[in-house]
């Protein structure tokens, strides 16, 4: 079965920076398999809209105001734990304590990048 027959990867994509929320949704539309349910721009927007859209993969930005994206994580794993979340920072990832989340550079993430780190998720899941 090809990356065409298969229904896609539901992703919400969050980032207060609209220039950075247009870049990742164009990576997810550029990568086959894969399509954005949602957009937010805010850690507390995230959450309504998990609920509502249905995500499998949630990439989101780690500095945000109000809610920052770590605790936006921790909370969206609490209430949906199927949930894959990608944390995304514009400068250096950081380790994140007692959490089994990923933190990568916005700017490291292409089509194949995402293709590949689903893939990763889907077999250690």
């Amino acid at each position: 079965m090809s990356a065409h027959d298969q229904i896609p990867v539901r992703v919400l994509v969050v980032d207060d920076s609209v220039v950075y929320q247009y870049a990742i949704c164009a990576v997810v539309a550029a990568a086959p398999g894969f399509e954005v349910v949602g957009t937010a721009s805010s850690g507390r927007e995230a959450l309504d809209l998990a609920s509502l859209v249905d995500p499998q993969l949630v990439l989101l930005d780690v500095q945000m105001p109000d809610l920052d994206g770590i605790e936006t994580a921790r909370r969206i794993r609490r209430s949906h734990p199927q949930v894959v979340v990608l944390l995304l920072t514009a400068g250096t990832p950081i380790p994140v304590d007692g959490m089994a989340l990923t933190i990568e550079d916005k700017g490291d993430i292409s089509p194949q990048w995402l293709a590949d780190f689903w893939r990763s998720q889907r077999q250690s899941g």
